[in-house]
């Protein structure tokens, strides 16, 4: 489609926005939504409007031409006023973070303010309460803005396992979701976010870390130069620590409560698939979560995660594709691979042509038919044809088909004529 940006699908919906070459002010009005039948849900009012996917709960959150923003619902209709600085998404109640006039609170999806925006700062909600500021010191409130716990705090983390990292007195420690303290005020700093499922925190006094229990029992002595917990591509984490002493790492079971390996890699990389990569003087592979070896450590460079059981490697500046086993299923011969998305690799020559492989190497979509620029999302990805522009294709390389939009592209067109 000549004259037209496309989004990504996100929940079965996409926007398309008309790129005016008049004003720029046309380059960013998100216009139209469509299905992925390409069927047009709704259009937006006001061509100034730039709309964020739906990502969070199948609402959208919209940035008026004033600078503000609103939640919007999937049938394209505002469900707040216009009058948040941010709107984020993500907890686990459903609500959404909101500042207004400078101040923190929190929304509903219906756009209720649950929280009134009323605190100078705040966190999002887990395990029904969420950590806010209020002149100066920090609490915690539930869904009902009643505290839970006063605000006395200098700092005070997100709840996890009823557990919550706290700051008094210039010295960090644990309290539970009733205030009670589950481990005083004694440490430099206590590192224990997201660690709903782990059973030993990271401890820092002075300049080095140790690994205590939620009793407070030392379970490893404060002589690491640093700590670290893994987290996964899910942004899991709590089961596994990585630990520096004497410039290379070593990673820890919390739930051995002992090393899987010792202290050799210079790099030790997130939890992907039950593998990690690590390195050695600079040449990348995998480990499994008991330290053998899945991948030799041969590659100069390795995408940190798997994604649909293939990792993109590469040897001697070009890529390839290896397996959950370690076995290279596609050979380094490309330019530059991207991650796997929907069952497709999109793939560069080097003659700098795109197009799209599948897990075993078998060209699906040829290069150079489209100048792709995007992975597959809900079936569809965004590619550009010389002779039609931006266009929606599907897995198979078919273009998907808009319905219903022409009335609303004969209505842009003349607006930017009016002007």
């Amino acid at each position: 489609m000549n004259g037209y940006d496309l989004s990504d699908f996100k929940n079965g919906k996409a926007f398309i926005h008309f790129d005016g070459v008049k004003d720029s002010k046309a380059d960013y009005g998100a216009r139209i939504c469509i299905d992925t039948n390409g069927n047009k849900l709704f259009g937006l009012p006001d061509r100034d409007w730039i709309v964020n996917e739906f990502e969070d709960e199948d609402v959208a959150f919209v940035l008026l031409d004033n600078g503000f923003y609103a939640l919007m619902n999937d049938k394209g209709k505002l469900i707040t006023d216009n009058v948040y600085t941010t709107i984020f998404g993500g907890s686990e109640e459903g609500f959404f973070e909101v500042t207004r006039n400078g101040k923190h609170g929190h929304i509903d999806i219906n756009g209720k303010e649950v929280v009134p925006c009323m605190y100078d700062e705040g966190n999002y909600f887990s395990e029904g309460v969420a950590s806010e500021c209020l002149n100066g010191k920090w609490g915690m409130v539930d869904c009902f803005n009643n505290t839970v716990i006063p605000f006395e705090y200098e700092e005070i983390c997100i709840c996890k396992n009823n557990l919550i990292n706290a700051k008094k007195n210039g010295k960090y420690g644990l309290i539970d979701k009733h205030n009670n303290v589950v481990i005083d005020f004694m440490y430099d700093e206590i590192d224990c976010w997201n660690t709903r499922e782990c059973l030993v925190y990271q401890a820092r006094k002075g300049d080095k870390w140790g690994l205590i229990d939620r009793y407070n029992n030392i379970i490893e002595d404060f002589f690491y130069d640093d700590s670290q917990l893994i987290s996964d591509n899910e942004d899991n984490a709590g089961e596994f620590i990585i630990l520096l002493k004497d410039d290379r790492k070593a990673i820890y079971s919390t739930k051995k409560k002992g090393f899987i390996t010792d202290f050799i890699y210079d790099f030790v990389g997130y939890l992907s698939q039950n593998r990690f990569l690590v390195s050695i003087d600079n040449k990348y592979g995998f480990i499994d979560t008991e330290g053998n070896e899945i991948t030799p450590l041969i590659y100069d460079e390795c995408h940190e995660f798997f994604h649909e059981g293939v990792c993109v490697v590469s040897q001697n500046d070009k890529d390839g594709l290896i397996d959950l086993s370690g076995n290279l299923v596609v050979p380094c011969i490309y330019h530059k691979l991207h991650t796997c998305s929907e069952g497709l690799i999109l793939a560069t020559d080097f003659d700098g042509n795109n197009g799209y492989i599948d897990k075993k190497g078998n060209i699906i979509i040829p290069f150079g038919k489209y100048n792709s620029h995007a992975d597959f999302h809900c079936g569809y990805a965004v590619v550009h044809s010389k002779e039609l522009g931006n266009i929606y294709i599907n897995t198979k390389g078919e273009i998907l088909e808009l319905k219903n939009i022409e009335e609303t592209e004969e209505m842009m067109k003349s607006l930017l004529d009016e002007e």
